[in-house]
């Protein structure tokens, strides 16, 4: 992926062309007398460039280039100096002298001062903003040829301070996090805002392939327009929009197929029968079923973690129309995408469209809408990965000749087929999730005062899902030899109806936002002001009604499944309702002199139903400036250096990391908890509503101030560029239960204290390796640095020290990051000759052994430390982009580092702890220690677990291959003739590699298929764009 300052600018550029035409038909200066000057406009590639202004310097001619870049402007003599200009290019000045015709080629310019970035309730130019921001133009882009279906992944690895986590299951959403965790228990993602306005759908409804570029917001000022949900950052969305006067038809299709990467290898007979002899102290194989025994004799092995899995796929399928007219502006697409996952039930489809028209009414008056449509559909059941992985080799995957008839139970009692209720019909699941957004908005350029502008903005969102389960009698089938085919009887089924349940879930969240944005912008000599006041309102209001029913005997089958809850013996039904409301005043003003000194100050006021009676109002102040030194007289000579701006904010932002009535008190009643009343007699019972939980109006903001300094600096004829961003913030005021004296009545209550320090480093590099006529090299590095703290937590010095107390319960330590991981310091493996220790301990050799930290000869409580932290150390990533004529590569390398204790996390699986038993573990296979092989690194078979001691802990550091992509574009005549103006052909592939030491899963996820964790995928996709 390109970020927009610095490469990929055939986006920005086609982007633009929609503007340029526009004012081609309604602006262009006509110019008197003289001569015309003709040509061509292209870039460095060799393609036209539509859209380019043309200005004669010093007079009012000008015109811009058409689609094929062709260009005529009249100049009124030999002297006249033509003015090429086009966002993301060097501008170019060319004297015309005696020529009639020019030719122009134009270089991009990564720095791109003059860009335009998307900000809260508005846009500005780069070089004017003094806050942090990461701009990415997805549009074109190399990563938008992917198969990514969700909005999130496309940009992992590209934007420092952003952590996108793993996606790992078909159709699945990852997590998100920007510079670092904020709050212990409350939200800690970022805000998403669509198209200008806050989007209070799921991220999962926004398809990838309409999405023009991502802007990212990270510090206090850039975030401060939205204050009260802006701690977390903002990500802002734009989607794509018509470029073009011609109406443009374009058609995406690809195909992947996906494997399992660093899967886990499950044991081979011999190895598992040995693993199970030696948890068991067993010198024989009686305990085998008959099955297992025929099976073995007969070499017949199963490996239930290939039956439990496929190939997966992907298809994606996208048609779009578009173009850019005088008067309007129209976008609409159509799109479908379906994944098959690795796990066998794990499926994935969605449908979705999107129209989106803008009008000039007149020069005064703009209106706009759009209208989404999306249909995700998440039903099926996966196989359970946990029960693969356990599994006898031996053991029966069939209980019938033919080998179609699943059996439930491989070993005849127990351990369950991992198969069972995913394809053999015993259980039906659905999920399935609508999604229906509208955007309109009315843009008033108030003719009486130059510069003011009125925006008003409407956007309303309704999301419907369906979820829910049914388990049929067939679910149940009862443990019983291999043979007893009665088992599976027409008989044994109805004798188990009373045992079929289901229930259905449907619940509905329909929110609006309305905006009223007042604007003033203007430019007096040097001096140039953007003023900007807002006032905006959102709800949302979210019902759910589950219905359930269970025993079916009486109706005498499950023929209608889940739609037949009705039928069911015993039936309930639940409902629940909520409602928030937030209100919204900003006022910010923006100054810069001289293109030199710029300095930006805002003011929210918000209020949200969530808080408090005296804690619904927050205020939220921020201030940012910044100094061009470029500018200044000092640093003019420095041939070397074409850019530097310096920079400095400060912001309070708040979270409202609250449920919706989370401040008041709730009761409960009736059997399912009320208290119970008898009367009478015990079958006269009634029932009274009880105080299930106590409220706290004092419940307030999460509040979190940040301080962000850095610099944005070019070099050697804008060849290298480097930015670099320094952070701290503290965040107050942190929601969270916490337990309270048992003589109040109640346990617990939910308290605003605490507070979390973060600080961190964001560093990004980017370089023009080669920049000729052919070849185009360009590399970009990205790195950061997050270390957050626990300041204070409850205030109390219960034991007396001077110093607050820790949370050793919940493993929240003052002064420490989060994440800590704490427990008994590993010292290797009990030894035989560790006599002493094995006394004084009570335990055996090939046990772990433990470090006596307090000395007392014993191990206790007291010897307990933090061993390590589940964050990791810092990030590091690589991208490379190769143009090469008609050929684009574009390879990116990412890493998530450990070390000094970081990135650490419990993995027992790795070390076979799982004690005796059939059913443990048919995986990774280890040297466990023996009396022969004495290990200092693995427990012996038959240590079972010493309650919790012992974590195993493995770094999950790694460095991976996450994309590379390879395209042709064909430019040939033939391809003109077919009236076709864009065909490419791609190959494109995700995740092709991981190193790392952590073993059993992926690392990135950090928890391994005992989990039962579905995988991350190696994907391999095919496929091609074509416009007319």
């Amino acid at each position: 992926m390109k970020q927009r300052k610095l490469i990929d600018w055939h986006t920005l550029r086609k982007l633009y062309v929609t503007v340029c035409i526009a004012c081609t038909f309604t602006c262009s200066l006509l110019a008197q007398g003289g001569r015309t000057v003709t040509g061509v406009v292209s870039d460095a590639t060799g393609d036209p460039l539509p859209g380019v202004n043309i200005e004669v310097k010093g007079g009012t001619t000008g015109t811009i280039s058409d689609i094929g870049g062709y260009y005529s402007v009249s100049v009124p003599d030999r002297n006249a100096v033509l003015v090429f200009s086009y966002i993301g290019f060097v501008v170019q000045r060319i004297t015309v002298g005696e020529r009639t015709k020019i030719n122009v080629t134009l270089v991009e310019d990564l720095q791109a001062l003059d860009e335009i970035i998307v900000i809260g309730y508005g846009t500005t130019k780069r070089q004017d903003f003094t806050g942090s921001v990461s701009s990415i133009r997805l549009e074109d882009s190399p990563v938008a040829l992917a198969s990514n279906l969700n909005a999130l992944e496309a940009i992992k690895g590209n934007v420092a301070g952003l952590d996108i986590g793993a996606t790992n299951s078909a159709g699945g959403q990852p997590s998100i996090q920007m510079r670092g965790q904020k709050s212990i228990s409350g939200n800690n993602d970022p805000l998403i805002v669509l198209d200008g306005v806050i989007f209070l759908g799921s991220i999962g409804d926004i398809n990838p392939n309409d999405i023009a570029s991502y802007d990212i917001l990270k510090d206090a000022t850039s975030a401060a327009a939205y204050g009260s949900r802006s701690a977390n950052g903002v990500i802002m969305i734009t989607t794509k929009k018509g470029r073009s006067a011609k109406p443009v038809i374009n058609f995406n299709a690809s195909g992947s197929i996906e494997s399992w990467q660093n899967r886990p290898k499950l044991m081979g007979g011999e190895q598992w029968l040995e693993s199970v002899m030696a948890r068991n102290n067993s010198t024989d194989l009686t305990w085998l079923k008959p099955q297992e025994v025929e099976n073995k004799d007969a070499g017949r092995e199963i490996n239930w973690l290939d039956a439990s899995t496929r190939t997966g796929w992907i298809q994606d399928y996208q048609a779009s129309v578009s173009g850019s007219g005088e008067k309007v502006n129209y976008y609409l697409s159509a799109a479908y995408a379906e994944n098959q996952g690795v796990v066998i039930g794990d499926n994935y489809n969605r449908v979705s469209v999107l129209g989106k028209v803008n009008a000039n009414i007149t020069d005064w008056l703009q209106v706009g809408i759009d209208a989404s449509y999306t249909e995700a559909n998440y039903s099926g059941a996966g196989a359970s990965i946990y029960s693969a992985t356990v599994m006898s080799p031996y053991g029966v995957m069939y209980h019938d000749e033919t080998n179609k008839l699943l059996e439930k139970y491989p070993y005849t009692q127990s351990g369950q087929n991992p198969l069972w209720g995913v394809s053999n019909g015993s259980h039906d699941n659905i999920d399935v999730r609508n999604n229906l957004r509208t955007n309109a908005f009315a843009l008033i350029k108030l003719p009486f005062i130059p510069g003011l502008s009125y925006r008003f903005n409407y956007a309303g969102n309704l999301r419907n899902i369906e979820s829910g389960d049914f388990y049929y009698e067939t679910q149940y089938v009862k443990e019983g030899a291999y043979n007893d085919e009665t088992r599976y009887s027409p008989s044994a089924y109805q004798s188990l109806l009373s045992n079929a349940n289901g229930y259905i879930n449907h619940n509905t969240t329909s929110s609006w936002v309305i905006d009223n944005i007042l604007n003033y912008k203007n430019k007096f000599g040097k001096h140039s002001i953007d003023l900007t006041a807002v006032a905006t309102r959102d709800r949302r209001n979210y019902g759910e009604i589950i219905s359930r029913g269970s025993n079916f005997a009486e109706n005498g089958n499950t023929t209608l499944g889940i739609n037949g809850l009705q039928k069911a013996t015993t039936q309930k039904v639940e409902q629940k309702k909520d409602q928030r409301s937030n209100i919204g005043y900003l006022g910010r003003a923006s100054y810069s002199f001289d293109d030199r000194y710029f300095l930006t100050a805002s003011i929210r006021r918000d209020g949200a139903s969530v808080f408090g009676i005296d804690k619904k109002w927050g205020n939220f102040v921020a201030i940012g400036s910044a100094w061009n030194l470029t500018r200044e007289d000092f640093l003019k000579d420095l041939d070397y250096l074409n850019n530097l701006k310096v920079k400095l904010s400060w912001g309070k932002n708040g979270n409202q990391g609250l449920d919706p009535y989370g401040t008041l008190s709730t009761v409960k009643n009736s059997a399912s908890g009320g208290v119970r009343y008898e009367f009478g007699n015990s079958s006269n019972i009634l029932y009274g509503m009880q105080t299930d939980a106590l409220g706290n109006t004092s419940l307030g903001w999460e509040a979190t101030q940040s301080w962000n300094t850095g610099f944005e600096s070019a070099w050697l004829g804008n060849r290298l560029f480097l930015d670099l961003d320094l952070y701290f913030s503290k965040t107050t005021d942190q929601i969270f239960t916490r337990n309270i004296p048992v003589m109040t009545g109640f346990k617990e209550i939910k308290s605003s204290m605490g507070q979390i320090d973060n600080r961190g480093v964001e560093l990004t590099i980017r370089t023009v390796n080669v920049e000729t006529s052919d070849l185009h090299w360009m590399t970009g590095f990205t790195f950061w640095l997050n270390r957050n703290k626990l300041t204070h937590l409850y205030g109390e010095d219960l034991d007396g020290d001077g110093k607050e107390d820790d949370d050793i319960s919940n493993s929240r330590f003052i002064g420490k990051p989060l994440g800590a991981i704490y427990g008994y310091v590993q010292d290797g493996i009990v030894q035989e000759s560790d006599a002493d220790y094995m006394k004084a301990n009570g335990v055996s050799a090939g046990v772990p052994k433990y470090k006596d930290l307090d000395g007392n000869g014993t191990i206790g409580s007291e010897d307990r430390d933090i061993l390590g932290y589940t964050t990791p150390n810092f990030k590091l990533n690589m991208s490379n982009t190769v143009t090469y004529k008609n050929w684009d590569l574009y390879v990116m390398l990412t890493s998530t580092l450990g070390g000094g204790g970081y990135y650490q996390k419990s993995n027992t699986a790795a070390f076979m702890t799982n004690g005796s038993g059939l059913f443990n573990s048919n995986s990774i296979y280890i040297p466990w220690w023996t009396q022969e092989n004495q290990s200092n690194k693995y427990p012996s078979a038959v240590f079972t677990g010493d309650g919790g001691r012992f974590q195993g802990l493995q770094n999950r550091a790694f460095v991976r291959l996450q994309d590379v992509t390879l395209s042709y574009t064909f430019r040939e005549p033939w391809v003109k003739k077919l009236s076709i103006q864009n065909l490419k052909f791609f190959l494109t592939g995700k995740n092709l590699l991981t190193f790392t030491s952590w073993q059993g899963g992926d690392p990135e996820v950090g928890t391994t298929v005992r989990g039962d964790t579905y995988p991350v995928l190696t994907s391999y996709t095919i496929g091609a764009n074509i416009s007319f």
